[in-house]
């Protein structure tokens, strides 16, 4: 059954291709406007049908005259539906990022040289947006996002049940843009950062004091009096040496694969974000690629860019 299915999407998929293959904009036409009945109208069609056989079934002059203006209705309906679709331009702002399970807000413009009435958009997870009479903002419709990488956007579903709510006017748009989906966070330990997922590595200075010829200004406190007892035209002073700067932070992502590699990913990305947010550098080693220390905006997305790849 499962199998079924699955070719009858494909099918589909492939039929809606070839009648509207990917572009940037899209502008709506008869060959991709799709009218069907909604459930109210097939209960409209059902009550012509009856109206219709009692009216020649008794020969009732009145009954007839009311299903013929029924029929009259619901083709006005669907040209008024088909007419509000029809026309309309539609295209996407380049999409941005979100982390997995979250929901990415896609910039959707649509532009129309007249007033348009009941239009929604929606993506595969049937969050609506609807679209406003003013088309110089884009529609914010929202898309939840399941899985990491680098995925194509979802087909567009632009409809409306104007006028009467007899028939679903839709249209599905393939739109031709792509999303980056990081990994979810995953908080961990940043204290003790685990070998398996990420490796510092910082130099700690040895505990002792050096000396150094006294200068105008330092404080006699850090005097070595006992050198100047032993030689007083050469008076020293105790000095503690700089620290040496810490090395860069590595995140490394060890050669496992499931769910266990999706758990470390996650925690990778925890760190990365941990370590942006306190300005420090670190580097990321990730199969066979190294990316060298660094921080800012490009380097984060970069190193991120590389786990949803992963």
């Amino acid at each position: 059954m499962n199998n079924i299915r699955h070719q009858f999407r494909k099918w589909i998929n492939n039929w809606l291709d070839n009648r509207q293959p990917k572009a940037r904009q899209v502008t709506l036409t008869q060959k991709i406007i799709y009218i069907l009945p909604s459930r109210f109208g097939l209960w409209y069609i059902f009550l012509l049908i009856l109206l219709y056989l009692l009216g020649t079934n008794y020969q009732n002059n009145l009954i007839l005259l009311m299903s013929y203006m029924l029929v009259s209705v619901l083709l006005l309906a669907l040209a008024l539906a088909w007419r509000n679709l029809h026309g309309l331009t539609v295209s996407c702002a380049p999409v941005l990022s979100a982390y997995a399970e979250e929901t990415l807000m896609v910039p959707v413009t649509v532009q129309s040289h007249q007033p348009r009435q009941q239009l929604q958009c929606y993506f595969n997870n049937r969050l609506s947006a609807a679209v406003s009479d003013d088309t110089s903002e884009p529609l914010m419709v929202p898309l939840l996002t399941e899985q990491r990488g680098f995925l194509p956007l979802p087909r567009l579903t632009l409809h409306s049940y104007y006028p009467f709510g007899l028939f679903n006017c839709k249209s599905l748009l393939n739109l031709d843009y792509h999303y980056w989906v990081f990994p979810k966070p995953l908080a961990t330990d940043t204290a003790v950062v685990s070998g398996d997922i990420a490796g510092s590595k910082q130099s700690s200075s040895e505990d002792y004091d050096t000396i150094r010829s006294y200068q105008a200004g330092d404080s006699l406190k850090l005097m070595h009096w006992k050198r100047l007892a032993r030689d007083p035209t050469n008076p020293v002073v105790k000095h503690a040496p700089s620290s040496p700067q810490p090395e860069p932070d590595w995140i490394s992502i060890p050669p496992i694969s499931g769910a266990a590699l999706e758990v470390a990913l996650s925690k990778a990305c925890y760190l990365m974000l941990h370590l942006e947010q306190r300005g420090k550098h670190y580097g990321l080693r990730i199969k066979d690629k190294s990316i060298s220390p660094s921080c800012g905006q490009q380097h984060l997305e970069r190193c991120l860019r590389e786990l949803a790849l992963c």
